[in-house]
Order: C-alpha cells, then sequence, then structure tokens
C-alpha cells in the first residue's frame, strides 16, 4: 500500500515535474513499491522498485551522454516487448537529461523504418545485435547495442559500471519534448506526434483514473513497446498513480493467465481480441486473474456477447471501456462500470480532466441524437507532429484536436462511434457508414475479416465496395453476401461491388489499410 506521504494525484500535484521528476518523488514516497514488471533481453523476467527505476534513469542518461547524446536529441529506439526492461529504462535514461525518446515499430517493413528514420534523424539507435544488420542499412547513425563490446549502458546497477555519475544539467521542463510516437498510418506515411513531459503524465493522470488505478494496483497490459499505449497508457498511468507497470512480452492466452498469477495482477488491460483468446482459454479450465479487481479493452468495440462471457467466467471483475487517440495522450472517452453492459458498444463519457465536444461540419455545437466529428482538449494533448506544421495546424486547431471521427451522443450524454470521417461513404448523397456494413457482414457464418470502402461511381459519385476474407475452410458467395445485406442493412447500403481476398492489407499495428483496397478496387474499374 501507499506511505503516509502518498496521496492520490491532482493535476496541481504534477504541476512543474518532468517525468524522471515524478519517479524521484514516488522513489521518496514508495521506494520499495514495484514501479515495473517486464522482461529483459537476456530472457528473464525482472522486477524493478521506484528506487531502482530512480537510480536506473540517472545510470542510463549518463551512458547515453556517452554516446553523445545531449538535451534535445533524439534517441531512437528498437526493441520489442521482448526487451521490454532495456526499452523502458532507455527512454527514462533519455527523459533524465532532456533527450527524446523515439520508440520505432519492429513489425515494419525495412522501407517504413527507413522513413521514420529519415523523418527522425536521430543522434543515437539503441537496439540488440540481432537487428544490427537491418538498423545498419536503413540509417548511418551510430548503432548503440546493449549485448555488444560497447553497451549502449551498463548492464546493472552493482560494481559493473563503477564511476557513473548522475545526469547533470538543469531540471527539465515540463514543456521539453520527451518522446514522438507515430501514427497507425492508415491514409498515408504515418507521422510522428509529439508529447511532451506535461502531457506525458497528464495522459497517465486521466487515464489511470478511467480504469481505476490507485496506489499498489499491478497494472498488466498487451501493449507493443513502439505504441502510445505502452509508455503513455501502461506506464505512465502506472506511474503518476503510485502503481506498478507489469509488461507483457509475446505471451499466448495461458501464459497470460499465467503472468497475471504469478505477478498478482490487480488491473488487467487488452484488446478485444486478447481477451477474447484468454477468455476461451479460462473457459476451458485454465486458472488465472483471480487477484483482477477490474478489466479494461479499448482499441475496438467489446461486443456485448463477450461482456456477458466475461462477466460470468470472471464475475468478481468490475469492466471498462477506454477509447483515445495519439494525439490525445491516448487520453479520451472511457465507459464506467456501471454503464456496462447495457451500453456495451459505446465510447462513453470524457475522462477525468479531459473535455470532448460533437460539432458540425461548420464547427458548431451539436446536441444528442445529431452526429458530428469529435473533438479532443486537456492538458495530455500532444504538441503536434514533428516537423509537420501543415498537419498540425489541420488537427490542433484553438486548443482542439480535430479526432476525424463521427460520432452521436445519446440521451445520457454518451458517444457513439459511427465512422471515421474520411470512410463515411456518399452514394448519391445518401450517407453510409463503412462500419455499420462492416458489423452486419461480421454477422454472416463464414466471414474471417472485412473491410468496407468507397469507390468512384459515374452515377452516384460514390458506390459501396465490401472485400471480405473468407473463414478457413469456408467459401464465400457474393449473392449469398448481398441477399444477407439485403436482409439486415438498408437498400442504400448494400454493397454493389465485391472482393474476396485472403488477407486485408494491414500495418503494424493491425489496422485495415483502407486507402490500399480503394486503389486496387479503382484500378479494377467497374
Amino acid at each position: 500500500m501507499a506511505g503516509p506521504d502518498f496521496e492520490p494525484p491532482s493535476p496541481a500535484q504534477l504541476q512543474g515535474l518532468s517525468v524522471s521528476a515524478l519517479i524521484d518523488r514516488r522513489a521518496l514516497q514508495r521506494p520499495s513499491a514495484i514501479a515495473l514488471s517486464a522482461r529483459a533481453a537476456a530472457g528473464h523476467r525482472e522486477r524493478l522498485s521506484y528506487a531502482q527505476l530512480a537510480r536506473w534513469q540517472r545510470r542510463v542518461g549518463e551512458g547515453l551522454t556517452r554516446w553523445g547524446v545531449a538535451r534535445g536529441d533524439r534517441v531512437a529506439v528498437y526493441l520489442d516487448n521482448d526487451a521490454g526492461r532495456e526499452a523502458v529504462l532507455t527512454a527514462l535514461g533519455c527523459w533524465a537529461i532532456g533527450a527524446v525518446v523515439v520508440p520505432l515499430s519492429t513489425r515494419g517493413s525495412d522501407e517504413q523504418l527507413a522513413q521514420a528514420l529519415a523523418l527522425v534523424r536521430p543522434r543515437l539507435v539503441v537496439g540488440l545485435a540481432a537487428s544490427a544488420p537491418r538498423l545498419a542499412a536503413a540509417s548511418g547513425v551510430p548503432l548503440a547495442l546493449l549485448d555488444g563490446p560497447e553497451p549502449a549502458w551498463p548492464a546493472t546497477l552493482d560494481g559493473s559500471a563503477p564511476g557513473l555519475a548522475e545526469a547533470a544539467g538543469p531540471p527539465v521542463s515540463p514543456t521539453e519534448p520527451a518522446c514522438l510516437l507515430f501514427t497507425s498510418g492508415t491514409t498515408a506515411q504515418a507521422k510522428a506526434v509529439v508529447h511532451t513531459h506535461r502531457s506525458l503524465l497528464h495522459a497517465g493522470l486521466a487515464m489511470g483514473a478511467a480504469v481505476g488505478l490507485v496506489a499498489g494496483d499491478l497494472y498488466q497490459g498487451a501493449f507493443p513497446f513502439f505504441t502510445s499505449s505502452c509508455l503513455n497508457l501502461g506506464c505512465m498511468s502506472s506511474w503518476v498513480h503510485g502503481a506498478g507497470f507489469v509488461m507483457e512480452h509475446h505471451l499466448d492466452s495461458a501464459q497470460r493467465l499465467a503472468l497475471a498469477d504469478a505477478e498478482g495482477t490487480t488491473v488487467y488491460h487488452g484488446v478485444p481480441s486478447v481477451i477474447q483468446l484468454m477468455l476461451a482459454e479460462a473457459e476451458r479450465g485454465a486458472e488465472g486473474l483471480w487477484r483482477v479487481r477490474r478489466l479494461a479493452y479499448g482499441g475496438a468495440a467489446m461486443p456485448a456477447p463477450l461482456i456477458g462471457r466475461a462477466a460470468v467466467r470472471w464475475p468478481w471483475m468490475e469492466q471498462v471501456h477506454v477509447w483515445g487517440m495519439t494525439e490525445s495522450g491516448p487520453a479520451g472517452a472511457y465507459l464506467p462500470p456501471h454503464w456496462l453492459p447495457a451500453k456495451a458498444g459505446l465510447m462513453g463519457q470524457a475522462m477525468p480532466h479531459c473535455e470532448l465536444r460533437v460539432v458540425d461540419g461548420a464547427g458548431r455545437p451539436v446536441g444528442p441524437g445529431t452526429p458530428g466529428e469529435l473533438l479532443f482538449r486537456g492538458p495530455s494533448l500532444a504538441a503536434g507532429y514533428f516537423e509537420d506544421p501543415q498537419a498540425t495546424a489541420l488537427a490542433f486547431r484553438d486548443g482542439w484536436l480535430h479526432t476525424g471521427d463521427l460520432v452521436v451522443a445519446d440521451g445520457d450524454g454518451l458517444l457513439r462511434f459511427i465512422d471515421r470521417v474520411k470512410d463515411v461513404i456518399n452514394r448519391g448523397g445518401l450517407k453510409v457508414s463503412s462500419a455499420a456494413v462492416e458489423a452486419a457482414l461480421m454477422r454472416f457464418p463464414g466471414i474471417a475479416d472485412v473491410a468496407v470502402v468507397a469507390v468512384p461511381d459515374e452515377r452516384l459519385g460514390e458506390e459501396v465496395a465490401a472485400c471480405v476474407v473468407p473463414a478457413r475452410g469456408h467459401t464465400l458467395d457474393t449473392q449469398a453476401l448481398g441477399e444477407w445485406c439485403r436482409a439486415h442493412l438498408a437498400r442504400h447500403e448494400v454493397p454493389r461491388r465485391w472482393a474476396v481476398m485472403p488477407a486485408l492489407p494491414r500495418n503494424p499495428m493491425g489496422k485495415v489499410l483502407k486507402r490500399e483496397l480503394r486503389q486496387a478496387l479503382a484500378g479494377e474499374g467497374g
């Protein structure tokens, strides 16, 4: 539990703090409490207390300065969760000396890696020896290999690294850049979102409150290091609220359940697909999650039947749905436990310390029942896009983030996602939600995946096209699919174009690249 000097966090408590200063404060308040549990590159799992984290951030920071990293420099980190300990400690070392950490996706192509490095121009790239050839081919900057002859920073806190001094220099300001996080890149080349120390800490404040973290909790999540879900959600939510972050590495469902029991996890967070697999494992008799009091999910809507199954299998847990974007922190909206399962599928209400607004095409607020674009405002908001003033000016206006999400509020003020504004299909003046058509098609037996897009049409302007992936062992008949849609959708929503394909194109985060589908279908003609 928290010590006598620990109080529940508030915006006032975060005033003037950098991430490093917060860790120092927690080390004084809760020195022996677990701050991080993560897999090390050597293969073992390691727990670090707040006192150890405070020492580590300075040790790593000093190690980075010996590689020539200075305040304001960018350090790219090419590590996945199998080296989660090293990845997080490298980020902490950057923040201790005022450098900017840039997590890189280890799932992307060589071309995407080269583009990312060319955009951010890091002073140093941190990785492992196994990835050195790929990194060297993609970048001309120095490579600091954690398992090389000159490690990026010392391997331990003991006498193996004598003479390391505390990182020197003036305190890091909360308004200084802390990290660059790449967006999913479903519309074009991914952009790098700039988060400051202030926005990181306030993201942790909002999101930790939304999922119900308190001091002493152990918060486990399936969050890839290169996403905002890891540093901003997993780490910051835990550390702001005095909890510990249990960082998952590559695990199957049974291993996730076992890890939660071994670590004493009290709050579990995952995307619905991960939770569905864990639930199936539990329903087959696997033990686990006995100490988890709250189950959080996001990244996609949690189907009501899945919510019900989870409530039956794990009746002692509260459930909460969260929504956010990299640009928003990813703070945003949440659906508290008392609204579930009655309001399953909704985004919910604004998280604590956040503001949400729904506006029409002219920027005027609209009331319940009227669709509009969702706007976000709050101290967790990013500073903009790295070296992209045009995109920044378009998305960040008058203190509000224009999310590009089309939503509608119900009578209780809870938001329902309709579609991405750019994915709404205008068929002869009638608007079609691609998400609604996709949801109807996913109920058809034998469909494994689906994406609905607009294709050009001479008469109507745009026509509805559906790209479907058959489940293993199934063959899809587009005539039968059309009949299904006519029974479940309005006439103007029924797809007129069909494409059966083995898989949908996706980015490294698993999001469908609809622009590629639109281009491919447009190239095929009628």
